[in-house]
């Protein structure tokens, strides 16, 4: 056989065929089946947004998450002392991707008991969000965090 001392002839592909007994219709099967993998892998850029993120100052966490209706919701899942109570309290719902950009409805401020509306946008590891009231306007900066509660 000409091409024994080929590499490609032992490359496996999908786990069952050689690289040169593949057919058209199996690569472009295997294409598909590759680039599918990579989307679900890495979701869709809205749910970017989804999981824990940290106060810059260390003394919160929200849990963000996706909400039956397709939007997203946030809720303090921890807070340093003397805030413990805010724990489970829902901080921002309605959350929309547009445009490269969440807008919020809904923000709620427990400590100032405060409602306003925000837009966020990420960068990396880094939650931007500007909650505006009238003419007042205050922004945060969160960071993700991969651990779910506690410090």
């Amino acid at each position: 056989y000409q091409h024994q001392n080929n590499p490609l002839r032992s490359l496996v592909v999908c786990g069952y065929k050689t690289l040169n007994h593949t057919t058209g219709t199996d690569m472009r099967q295997m294409v598909i089946t590759v680039l599918a993998s990579f989307l679900l892998a890495n979701g869709a850029p809205e749910e970017n947004i989804i999981g824990v993120w940290e106060t810059q100052k260390g003394d919160s966490k929200i849990e963000i998450y996706r909400t039956p209706d397709g939007t997203f919701s946030g809720k303090i899942i921890w807070a340093q002392a003397p805030h413990e109570s805010y724990v489970g309290t829902t901080v921002m719902k309605g959350v929309e991707y547009k445009d490269g950009a969440y807008t919020c409805p809904w923000i709620y401020d427990p400590r100032m008991g405060i409602t306003a509306h925000a837009k966020i946008t990420l960068s990396g590891d880094t939650m931007n969000v500007r909650a505006t009231k009238g003419i007042i306007s205050k922004q945060e900066v969160f960071i993700r965090n991969n651990i779910t509660a506690g410090r």
